[in-house]
């Protein structure tokens, strides 16, 4: 995984983390709530993040697994 590939775990943290602090109107407890937001932003991420890097492999894998088959049929001489 690269550098690039950290976006996909970062910017779904970010704004869901965001959108969660500004949601917080629980004054009782704001640790708690705090946490809560915290653990949601986490957990997104990180969902969001491997599927996107898994979505990646399956088109390479089948870019690739096209590209053999392409060059299968043309080195295929029939019989005669």
């Amino acid at each position: 995984m690269g550098d690039h590939e950290i976006r996909y775990f970062v910017i779904p943290m970010i704004v869901v983390f965001i959108l969660g602090i500004a949601a917080i109107s629980d004054p009782v407890l704001p640790v708690v709530g705090f946490m809560v937001v915290a653990l949601v932003a986490i957990l997104t991420g990180t969902v969001c993040g491997w599927l996107m890097i898994g979505i990646k492999l399956l088109r390479k894998f089948f870019q690739n697994w096209k590209e053999h088959r392409a060059v299968k049929k043309v080195i295929t001489v029939p019989k005669r």
